[in-house]
């Protein structure tokens, strides 16, 4: 909930509407997802303010932990 990478992209497929606005940091970092679209969000960023919502998780996105132990 950091706002601080890509990781939780996610595509609004119905309710987009129903979102506060992305913020100014929230755009900059949408800018580095892959497969972006018109609808595209942070997960950690996006708080539906009434109704449903429905998402779509983008077939790849980018993992900024490293794994290596």
């Amino acid at each position: 909930m950091s706002c601080a990478c890509t990781t939780c992209h996610i595509i609004i497929e119905d309710g987009f509407n129903n979102l506060e606005d992305a913020s100014d940091e929230e755009e900059d970092q949408l800018d580095k997802a892959w497969g972006l679209e018109q609808n595209s969000r942070l997960g950690c960023q996006a708080y539906p303010v009434d109704e449903m919502t429905v998402i779509r998780i983008p077939k790849y996105t980018i993992n900024l932990v490293s794994e290596d132990h």
